[in-house]
């Protein structure tokens, strides 16, 4: 391909056939056709149809783009790779093999561009074939959401960045994560894309990523349940895993030693608790060693499990519990008091809630896990003390014999927890129940 001088952003959805193949397919023949270059793809939505209803369900996603095509050359470009996949006239809005559409198109002014708001011009079309920008694209979450992945810097008309509107939750009306990371790369597809794997009730979403593991599921393939029957806290308690919550659990694989096994737990609680921050701006903190905390309140509760061959790590998984928009009147009576959810159950979006919320968690703790895993715990463990509120606080940790007490100063470098007696002893704890402020005040939602 020649010297790009222009990039676009298209909209991809099918809902006939192989859908997820679909859309690989376009991509790979846009790519092979020597005038566009395929420089981002977002994660694959599952949504539900728009304008004409009868129909099956979409999978959406949307790419960037290079190219050195005009806007209306890149238009008849799409349109011949629709009909090469096998689109066929129908009703407006009626099912697809494959729609591609021009969502936004630049032309760059410098090089390179750092981005969208600087050295490039939005080209602003309207003819009887072609619209831009997109005239609907607004108005439809199954492309701002992938829109705002793959450039969360994006400036809508009334110039926020895209990645504010995601805030709303009705933009999440009907839409599903499907897939996950790179599904898609190169000219085709990557086997090695992270499913989502999604259901009503189960016994416990660890154990069924536990049994996807043990059959080679790929890292990164994530269980949801909306219920759990026997759900699993820390020391084999019972998690109560009610109607309105987010149980989900994540397969992963790391070449880690089995001491650094402990530091999935704290990753997961920074990943949460940013989710939490974004999505619904409330002040989520991590409690060392396996909770989220808002307002002194319990509202997620995490469980690393592992399963070792000989002297290898075989696979972890990653289970996440949160109290998205349950009834808290249904946990136990010890418990209520110490826990809340994050939105009523009777929330008009609390389902949307629930689907913004994985999403946000998934991108969280996926870049912190490649940071982990590149870079070692010292990065990350920048992020956990940032996190963790209760260092500096008088805390109690209850294990085996005598309980300690002291200030929580610090966080080690294998996850341990450092706390100062009043005899000015520091001691080095790995495990045990943690209260914060008097002993007694623990957080036990599992």
């Amino acid at each position: 391909m020649t010297a790009t001088r222009a990039h676009a952003y298209l909209g991809f959805g099918s809902n006939l056939g192989e859908r997820r193949e679909n859309i690989a397919k376009g991509l790979a023949v846009l790519h092979e056709s020597g005038r566009v270059e395929v420089a981002k793809v977002s994660s694959l939505y599952e949504t539900e149809p728009v304008g004409y209803t009868e129909q099956g369900l979409f999978l959406n996603a949307v790419a960037r783009v290079e190219t050195d095509l005009s806007p209306q050359d890149l238009l008849s470009l799409c349109k011949d790779v629709e009909v090469q996949l096998g689109r066929k006239a129908t009703v407006r809005w009626g099912p697809r093999i494959l729609d591609i559409d021009i969502l936004m198109y630049f032309v760059k002014s410098g090089d390179p561009p750092p981005d969208d708001s600087e050295n490039s011009t939005q080209i602003k079309i309207d003819t009887p074939t072609l619209t831009l920008p997109h005239p609907r694209m607004w108005e439809r979450g199954f492309v701002i959401i992938p829109l705002a992945e793959v450039n969360p810097n994006l400036l809508m008309p009334d110039g926020r960045q895209i990645k504010s509107l995601i805030r709303d939750l009705s933009i999440w009306t009907g839409l599903h994560l499907f897939e996950t990371g790179h599904w898609r790369q190169g000219g085709g597809l990557n086997r090695k894309g992270r499913r989502v794997v999604r259901f009503t009730e189960v016994e416990s979403t660890n154990t069924v990523a536990a049994n996807l593991a043990s059959s080679g599921a790929a890292e990164g393939t994530c269980v949801i349940a909306k219920t759990q029957s026997a759900g699993r806290g820390r020391r084999g308690r019972l998690w109560h895993s009610p109607p309105g919550g987010l149980w989900l659990s994540l397969v992963l694989r790391p070449k880690v030693q089995s001491q650094d096994v402990a530091w999935l737990s704290l990753i997961a609680g920074v990943a949460v608790s940013s989710a939490i921050r974004d999505t619904f701006r409330l002040p989520a903190v991590v409690k060392w060693p396996n909770d989220v905390l808002v307002s002194g309140k319990k509202v997620c509760g995490i469980l690393p499990e592992t399963r070792f061959i000989g002297d290898k790590m075989d696979f972890a998984v990653v289970g996440i519990g949160v109290n998205v928009a349950i009834d808290i009147d249904l946990l136990p009576l010890e418990v209520r008091e110490t826990c809340a959810t994050l939105v009523s159950p009777d929330h008009p979006h609390a389902s949307e809630a629930r689907e913004a919320l994985i999403v946000s968690i998934l991108d969280n703790f996926s870049l912190l896990y490649k940071q982990f895993l590149s870079e070692g715990f010292l990065e990350i463990l920048q992020k956990v003390r940032e996190y963790c509120d209760m260092l500096g606080r008088e805390v109690t940790v209850s294990r085996l014999g005598t309980p300690i007490q002291g200030i929580a100063v610090d966080i080690d470098s294998d996850a341990g927890l450092i706390i100062r007696t009043k005899s000015g002893e520091d001691v080095h704890v790995v495990s045990g129940e943690v209260s914060v402020g008097v002993p007694g005040a623990g957080y036990a939602c599992e």
